[in-house]
């Protein structure tokens, strides 16, 4: 029987592919094709960042769905396991593993909070895509840590983040920032098993804010986290990031002795309010006025302007105002 035969059998008992439009051997695919922006991606920063190529590295997709990325991996020659908590799913990414005649890539039924090193062992890239924000907040700290655990090089996450933080919640002594989202209801139309882009059971997930995930990574002993830009996502949205976290040994600095001494820092939440005067725009009677007048006019009146907020607090380095005309641009 020929393959595109097998699939269509296969869907028509499975069920028709959700998300991921896998090319199999004979050149069809499991669903009509389609870009995957995510996946490339996925798969460019990875190699340009883990130390050594890709058939030499272990891969672990968590929440893998259908498969996709574990099998592009795979297709690289990494070995590679895909964990996925619903059956049907895991059927499919079985199916177009032994479609493609793929030997080093598999998959297992579990649940993504039973993660740990003891059960699967390390990786040197950990792919969490779209799961995170599908678990309770507690679930998400451990989850957190678990991928912590399991990781020797690099991970990657793609997930939603809550822009405002309109909620609080402590975890461990911790303030965590960020939102409430809804998963399921009594009164669904589907069960939570056929719900397939959804949580497994909790009712409820929590959309962590950058600020706070940033600092859950750090805490759980990730040396550097990036916000990744290129490969770029069209119409990209605010709330939906690709942070590139590494599990790296944290550097020595020699020349130092107080820089080396400090702890990584927390990243505050909300927006900055402080940044370079210059960005302001000034207004004309400004800009004339500080043409116009002499020095010593208008060293004299910055202090009140500054004291009724007309301008920023000064940033002028001390050794800076020490030198003839030194002190602001303002």
């Amino acid at each position: 029987m020929s393959i595109s035969r097998r699939t269509a059998d296969f869907t028509a008992k499975h069920g028709e592919w959700t998300a991921m439009a896998i090319k199999l051997s004979d050149g069809t695919y499991t669903k009509a094709p389609a870009v995957d922006r995510r996946l490339k991606r996925l798969v460019q920063v990875a190699q340009d960042t883990i130390k050594k190529p890709l058939s030499e590295c272990r891969v672990l997709d968590i929440a893998c769905l259908e498969g996709h990325y574990a099998i592009e991996f795979a297709m690289h020659g990494a070995t590679t396991l895909g964990i996925e908590g619903r059956e049907v799913s895991v059927a499919k990414c079985n199916y177009a593993k032994d479609a493609l005649g793929l030997k080093n890539v598999s998959f297992v039924v579990d649940d993504v909070r039973n993660l740990n090193a003891a059960k699967y062992g390390k990786f040197d890239i950990v792919i969490c895509s779209g799961i995170l924000y599908h678990l309770s907040a507690q679930d998400a700290v451990s989850f957190i840590n678990s991928m912590a655990d399991v990781c020797s090089g690099i991970l990657l996450i793609d997930t939603f983040v809550s822009l405002f933080g309109r909620e609080k919640i402590s975890i461990n002594n911790r303030l965590l920032h960020g939102h409430h989202y809804f998963e399921h209801g009594d009164n669904d139309k589907w069960s939570v098993q056929e719900k397939l882009w959804a949580s497994l059971d909790n009712k409820t997930s929590f959309w962590f804010t950058e600020p706070t995930l940033i600092n859950l990574l750090v805490d759980a002993g990730f040396t550097s986290v990036m916000d990744v830009f290129v490969p770029t996502m069209p119409n990209l949205m605010r709330d939906r990031k690709t942070y590139l976290a590494i599990r790296g040994q944290r550097a020595q600095i020699l020349t130092s002795d107080l820089t080396n001494a400090e702890l990584p820092l927390h990243v505050g939440e909300g927006v900055s309010k402080d940044f370079d005067e210059s960005q302001i725009e000034k207004s004309i009677l400004h800009r004339t006025a500080k043409r116009l007048l002499p020095s010593s006019v208008k060293d004299a009146i910055r202090p009140t302007l500054r004291a009724v907020g007309i301008l920023p607090p000064d940033g002028t380095p001390e050794f800076m105002k020490q030198k003839p005309g030194g002190g602001d641009n303002a």
